[in-house]
């Protein structure tokens, strides 16, 4: 290597003020952009929640009123008890089911008991802001009620 090449790359700038200008622009792009997200995002919340039974929506709590309505033709389904709501799979109650408690003051639904495998399903709960609680072999899901996505919220 000649001493003349040796000495321009010992003696070069790590930066040059083009080079600083550039990531300066990238850094000021990408505060903005998380701040606008932020601040941005979506903030509502649900209006109650949403039970349903295959997939189709058999009742409904809505946190105006406290109020649990079921669907026509999905009487048999549900029984309201002071503790919860009942929800026998069967459309019976022959030992399986669900006890889904409601908590108005917290917007939050989880099921406190249940008879199917595992009970995966009593781990889970719901709130106004997302989520959902799932319970394959009784083919029960709840969501919130009212936003546009119910899993991320």
């Amino acid at each position: 290597m000649e001493k003349n090449v040796a000495f321009r790359i010992k003696n070069s700038k790590p930066f040059y003020f083009a080079d600083l200008i550039v990531y300066l622009c990238v850094a000021v792009i990408i505060i903005t952009a998380f701040i606008a997200v932020s601040l941005g995002g979506e903030s509502a919340t649900a209006t109650g929640f949403s039970v349903l039974y295959d997939n189709k929506v058999a009742a409904e709590y809505r946190f105006s009123d406290g109020k649990f309505t079921v669907k026509a033709g999905y009487e048999i389904y549900f029984a309201i008890e002071e503790n919860g709501v009942y929800f026998y799979p069967d459309g019976e109650n022959n030992g399986h089911y669900n006890l889904i408690v409601f908590d108005k003051e917290n917007k939050r639904a989880k099921i406190t008991e249940s008879t199917c495998a595992g009970h995966d399903c009593e781990a889970q709960s719901v709130s106004d802001s997302g989520g959902f609680i799932y319970c394959a072999p009784h083919k029960l899901k709840i969501i919130p009620a009212g936003l546009s996505d119910p899993v991320s919220g």
